[in-house]
């Protein structure tokens, strides 16, 4: 018989309440309210290490961003998608990245009522393989021979690494430098990439396809690309400036005119990068609103 000594058992039981009794991490203070009537197409968030403001903003993006998901895995009700809000919220001193989205789940729960719980659903997903005809992806354009890398020569200087820019004003990453940015340009996004993975890939592709996507290309290098196409809105998620107003009136017909409308991202991915979407069904974790208030507590 194996005998456990008492002051081991209290200090463990102690140990383990204090674990589920840490505060979780919230903001200092925040306001949440109805947003007014805009004529903005789109909400506009920001974040500094002093303050978080969101405006003309819906539950569902909070909520997708809150818990970081792809659209596909938050179940609930419209109402989430409808009604819109504007947010201030104060970081506390000191505040990381990581607790970023618990101080926002938080506020969710505290002004919005919010309940959930996760469970697995048999929902529709993409593997991305390798199209007829082979991958375009190139192999890693290396730092001139004999000169300093972009990065070694700023970071010496105490700066970042400088951009030229091409005749469309994007910028031309400079070669040697592993980076991945994504560029929206009217109406469009470019997708400039350096010495990167598909793996990283598949990070921008599954909040703009609003789906899980599974590697099955069985590329395992790092590589230079770009990728051009039109962004579906109902199914990106995009935290970034306010959206640009539509064009007055009657000027609509003659801008699209002027260019070739973008492809979407599917056939941008086969028609430029050689890679595939097949869609797939099987299991996907999904969280479920059990309860949401449409109208946030009073600050």
């Amino acid at each position: 018989m194996i005998r456990l000594m008492p002051g081991l058992v209290v200090f463990a039981a102690c140990a383990a309440f204090a674990q589920i009794a840490a505060p979780a991490p919230v903001f200092e203070v925040a306001s949440v309210k109805p947003a007014a009537p805009t004529n903005l197409p789109d909400f506009w968030c920001g974040m500094d290490p002093a303050q978080f403001s969101c405006t003309h903003i819906t539950l569902k993006t909070l909520l997708l961003r809150a818990y970081d998901l792809r659209s596909d895995q938050l179940a609930g009700p419209s109402s989430i998608d409808g009604e819109r809000y504007d947010i201030t919220a104060k970081m506390p001193p000191g505040a990381t990245k990581e607790q970023f989205n618990p101080m926002l789940q938080n506020l969710l729960v505290e002004r919005f009522g919010l309940a959930v719980h996760r469970e697995m659903r048999d929902l529709p997903y993409y593997e991305l393989v390798v199209a007829k005809g082979g991958p375009k992806l190139k192999d890693p354009e290396k730092a001139p021979a004999g000169e300093p890398s972009p990065a070694q020569a700023e970071r010496a200087a105490g700066g970042s690494p400088r951009m030229s820019r091409d005749k469309d004003g994007l910028p031309m990453l400079p070669p040697g430098i592993p980076r991945m940015m994504a560029f929206p340009l009217d109406g469009t996004v470019h997708v400039l990439a350096r010495m990167q993975t598909v793996a990283r890939l598949l990070n921008m592709l599954e909040p703009q396809m609003g789906r899980k996507v599974v590697d099955k290309t069985g590329l395992t290098g790092t590589y230079d690309f770009s990728l051009f196409f039109a962004p579906d809105p109902a199914k990106m998620v995009y935290f970034g400036p306010p959206a640009a107003p539509e064009p007055p009136s009657g000027q609509a017909g003659v801008l699209d005119a002027v260019s070739d409308p973008a492809p979407t991202l599917p056939a941008a991915l086969e028609s430029q990068l050689g890679l595939k979407l097949e869609s797939k069904k099987g299991p996907v974790e999904v969280l479920v609103i059990d309860k949401v208030n449409r109208t946030p507590t009073e600050n």
